[in-house]
């Protein structure tokens, strides 16, 4: 690798880690397999922790210690604060249990932005290396059998063995030239070994690959928020309506109404009388980058939308969804009103088949009485 090449793949900022975890949605869970696999791109979870103040004060330590703000042993210090704050009973020991924490959000973390680093478009490599982490006091030899295979990027063994592959794994993987690929070739490590991608019955993964842990963090997180929606939907309702007001209230709606996230982000619950009334089986509200774009004004081609709605505004759907007076403008739509100093509008609806809703505008006027015979005079009141 020429010295020109090291400094363009290696010498670069590294917010990807940082803004990765942003982007992620808390949720509450009983036991470390409530969320699968690629599902723990979008959601921060520990197990056991199932409130919502519990689990903003651990996912702010954590976010400091990916930021390298905060040390492991700062973390564990932290860690019995947040512990003794909130009297919460977990499993294991507690240096087992916070290292556990620091590691696995923190290395997840640091190996996503790496996937995006490696694979960004124009980068000049085109190949990735995996190296197992010398120093390991319990090496895995199937890892270690995997140290300096060479591969392109695209190669479909990326897809579920890039790095981390299990708990403790500290495995990582590096841009690699075509000097380095013919390297890897001769050396026999062009190619990986035969029954790599066997699956292990016992772990569900092929060999070498803890349970839970053969998909790519990378590609995970481009993945949308709808890969959450089983688990939304199992939500009790009162819990779900609880923390999807947590939800809007933190760091990833942000970056959703900014434009930095696309796809589909969920936005509220409908209780079970709206429900109803939309004759839907789903009770989660998704709001489209598509449909966001539209309401703020930036597709002037299909409406001239409401720009002149703030973050604090948007962040008002799920009261104004559990709160609003309701309308059923036909079997697929429902209105809202939220009334106060500003009279806020909003209109959601069903697909076709009611599995899933979609949240389609918000607006707020200062005029109560014009809102009222735009909606109350011309549709069916539902509550």
């Amino acid at each position: 690798m020429t010295p020109e090449e090291h400094s363009r793949t290696f010498n670069l900022p590294f917010n990807e880690a940082e803004t990765f975890f942003q982007g992620k949605l808390n949720i509450p869970t009983a036991v470390w397999d409530d969320l699968q696999k690629d599902q723990h791109a979008k959601g921060f979870m520990i197990a056991g922790a199932n409130k919502a103040e519990l689990l903003a004060d651990f996912r702010a330590a954590v976010q400091k210690s990916i930021n390298g703000q905060m040390t492991l042993p700062e973390f564990q210090s932290r860690f019995d604060e947040i512990v003794a704050k909130h009297g919460w009973s977990y499993n294991g020991s507690r240096n087992w249990r916070s290292e556990l924490i620091y590691n696995i959000n923190v290395r997840t973390a640091y190996m996503a932005g790496r996937w995006e680093q490696l694979t960004s478009p124009g980068t000049l490599l085109p190949f990735l290396t995996y190296r197992h982490a010398d120093g390991v006091r319990h090496p895995r030899p199937v890892h270690v059998s995997w140290n300096g295979l060479t591969l392109p990027a695209n190669h479909r063994f990326w897809k579920t063995n890039f790095p981390p592959n299990g708990w403790g794994c500290h495995c990582t993987a590096f841009a690699a030239s075509q000097r380095d690929r013919q390297a890897a070739i001769d050396a026999g490590l062009g190619e990986p070994p035969a029954g790599w991608d066997k699956v292990d019955p016992k772990t569900g993964a092929p060999v070498g690959i803890d349970k839970g842990w053969d998909y790519n963090v990378g590609m995970a997180r481009d993945r949308s928020y709808q890969i959450l929606g089983e688990k939304f939907e199992t939500l009790p309702n009162d819990i779900a309506r609880s923390w999807m007001r947590e939800h809007v209230n933190g760091p990833a709606f942000e970056r959703f109404i900014e434009g930095k996230i696309g796809g589909e982000f969920p936005v509220a619950v409908l209780n079970l009388t709206d429900m109803a009334a939309l004759d839907t089986e789903a009770q989660s509200v998704w709001f489209s980058q598509d449909s966001l774009l539209k309401n703020r004004g930036e597709l002037p081609t299909r409406s001239a939308g409401h720009p002149e709605l703030t973050l604090a505004e948007y962040r008002l759907i799920p009261e104004i969804i559990d709160q609003g007076e309701v309308y059923r403008r036909n079997d697929e739509k429902l209105i809202y009103l939220l009334r106060g100093d500003t009279v806020y509008r909003a209109v959601l609806k069903k697909t076709k088949d009611g599995s899933e809703n979609y949240f389609l505008s918000l607006f707020g006027s200062s005029n109560e009485t014009n809102a009222i015979k735009q909606v109350a005079a011309k549709y069916e009141k539902v509550r």
